[in-house]
């Protein structure tokens, strides 16, 4: 099996377009002998449904299936990687359950491969499947390049994460003192405790927080706090 190449590797690390990324990626994928790549981000925001971006050069026919909220639903891959790190090879016995989903993925070429899922601590999740037609996945192709696989999960999740975090969730602009009003917030502490604790007084520090609330564009006090936490500010 072919070494990837630092250059490839070099380029796909500074690529911050997405689209561009995905194909860096998929020819990445391509040269561990496999046809097709597929990505689905699971975006956690504060006080909102997960927002989920997919990426894959799948066939159009499986994909116009797989949207389908009920066949979304039946993948016990997907359930297994929302559980686990651990790939999860695709084989007849981890789709014993759902057999038709199992037939109908593999008439669209989508037969041998695996799924491996990565999280980052704000619960953010990538789930990377990499999959081909023919040949069936042996256990040593899946140990080697399964290394691979993972390096290229974590680095697609941060770089993509990233992108669609600052249209999604823009990083707010929070000054020094009221990212350190927040901190002491985020620990349990009333308005009157800052105060006394940065020796200010307490219309000051109510000041502070609702300068947070608006720009973090929060409902409340603890949605400010949820949503800096969930953006790396602490």
């Amino acid at each position: 099996m072919p070494q990837w190449r630092a250059e490839q590797l070099q380029l796909l690390i500074a690529e911050r377009e997405p689209q561009q990324l995905f194909n860096r990626a998929l020819t990445l994928v391509q040269e561990m002998d496999m046809t097709y790549l597929g990505l689905a981000l699971h975006i956690h925001l504060a006080a909102s449904r997960p927002h989920i971006i997919l990426y894959s050069n799948y066939p159009s026919d499986w994909l116009s299936y797989y949207a389908n909220a009920d066949v979304l639903k039946a993948d016990p891959v997907a359930a297994r990687c929302h559980q686990s790190t651990q790939a999860v090879l695709w084989t007849d016995e981890a789709y014993r359950e759902v057999p038709v989903f199992r037939e109908t993925a593999s008439k669209h070429g989508l037969r041998h491969g695996w799924t491996q899922s990565v999280y980052d601590q704000c619960h953010n999740q990538t789930q990377m499947s990499v999959a081909r037609p023919t040949r069936p996945v042996q256990l040593g192709e899946f140990y080697e390049s399964g290394a691979r696989a993972l390096w290229l999960c974590h680095t697609l999740h941060g770089l993509l994460c990233e992108h669609h975090l600052a249209s999604l969730a823009p990083v707010p602009k929070l000054t020094e003192r009221e990212l350190e009003v927040l901190k002491w917030s985020a620990d349990g502490k009333t308005a009157a405790d800052i105060a006394r604790i940065l020796t200010l007084s307490t219309s000051t520090v109510n000041f502070h927080i609702r300068s947070v609330i608006a720009k973090t564009n929060a409902s409340n006090k603890a949605g400010a706090v949820a949503i800096a936490a969930s953006r790396g500010l602490f």
